[in-house]
Order: structure tokens, then sequence, then C-alpha cells
């Protein structure tokens, strides 16, 4: 299988190939790593089964800041059917949490728990190992899959959210607020993000399914 890297990500590149040719043989499935400006992703295999969007520790942490996570995630889930963050340098979650003190953690934990659950998309911390990981992961999902191989190379699009999917995707990285719950909260504070941020836990918890606790941590966040 072909794989290709995205042209702007000129430090990466160097990187990959310079791992790849080194270790080529430890990769029979991939039959080659080429250069291409992706509409979305980073590293993509060319019939678009896979795509890998890959963040830098500080990276990871100025997409949460901006939201350009979620249409990145958003994109990534429509256009491959296994798609994966990769973010390089932290080893776990709580590294991740340890090494940003001024984030609060449960912004943190509710974006990771956000991508996997709303976006389908899950996100791996690999340290120092994104190449390889990235690499091996590719080989395995072709390992026997020749249905997989196409002569054509797939062409992803890109679709931006609208803008209560925005509003849906920010209120869902709230702690242990899922799909439907998220809905009711927009509903009952007239689909307004400010709302939500400016109630109190008493007004929070008129919405059913949102307890104390529950309320006590959106309040504890959006404060």
């Amino acid at each position: 299988m072909r794989v290709y890297i995205d042209s702007r990500e000129k430090e990466m590149i160097q990187r990959v190939l310079k791992y790849y040719r080194k270790n080529k043989i430890k990769y029979p499935y991939i039959e080659s790593i080429k250069i291409k400006k992706l509409i979305t992703g980073d590293i993509v295999t060319a019939d678009g089964l896979f795509g890998c969007e890959r963040k830098s520790s500080s990276d990871f942490i100025s997409s949460i800041i901006t939201r350009k996570l979620k249409q990145q995630l958003f994109e990534l889930r429509q256009n491959y059917k296994i798609p994966i963050l990769v973010v390089e340098e932290y080893e776990g979650i709580m590294d991740c949490i340890n090494k940003n003190p001024n984030i609060h953690p449960n912004v943190i934990k509710g974006v990771v728990t956000s991508a996997i659950s709303h976006n389908g998309v899950p996100i791996q911390f690999v340290g120092p190992f994104y190449i390889s990981f990235v690499l091996e992961t590719i080989n395995k999902l072709y390992d026997g899959e020749k249905e997989y191989y196409e002569t054509e190379d797939y062409t992803p699009i890109r679709r931006s959210t609208t803008k209560n999917e925005h509003k849906l995707n920010i209120v869902m990285g709230l702690p242990d607020i899922k799909d439907v719950l998220a809905k009711s909260l927009l509903s009952h504070f007239n689909n307004s993000i400010r709302e939500i941020a400016n109630a109190d836990e008493e007004e929070l918890m008129r919405i059913k399914g949102i307890g104390k606790n529950k309320a006590q941590k959106i309040v504890e966040i959006l404060k």
C-alpha cells in the first residue's frame, strides 16, 4: 500500500523517510511513502482506509485551547475508515496533565473522552515513538487484507461543521456530557454557550441527567 505524508509537514517528512529507508524490511505491506498535499491528516494510506493526524505536545495543547482539534477530528472521521490522533512527546494522558498545570485536568480529560466517544477517533500518546507506531499500525492493517487495495487514490473532502455542530462539540467536551445531554443543555439554554457558562449549579441541575456532582464539575470548568 502506498502511504502519503502531508507536504506541509517539512520536518516530519525527513524524519519519516529517513526511518522508513533504514527499516523498510520491517514493513512489507508498505509499498512506498510519497509526499503529497493532503486535505486532512498528516500520514494516510492511498486508499482512504487509514488517516493519522499527528500533534506535537505543544500543538496538541494549542489545538485544545483554540478548539481547532474538534474540526480536525471531525474531518478525520468523515474521510477515513480508521482515523487516529497521535500525540508525540507525552507518554500518556497523566503525563500530559502533569506537564500542563495551567490547564484544568478535566479539560484535557474531556477532550480525550469526547474525541473517542463522539468523534470516534482514538487518541494515542506515543512519547518519542511516533514514526514506528504509525508505520507498524499501517503494516498490521494490511497484513493479509488484500481487499483494501485499490487502483485509484482515494480523494478526501473537506466538510466544515455547522455552527450548531460546533456548539454541540464544545458542550460534549465537558466532563460526562454525552450527545443527548449536550443537546438538552443547549435546548434549555437557548442554544447559547454563554448562557451555559454563566449558569449556576441549581440551574444546571434542573436538566434531567445532571446531578449535583456533574453540575459542580461543569461550573468548575467554565467559571
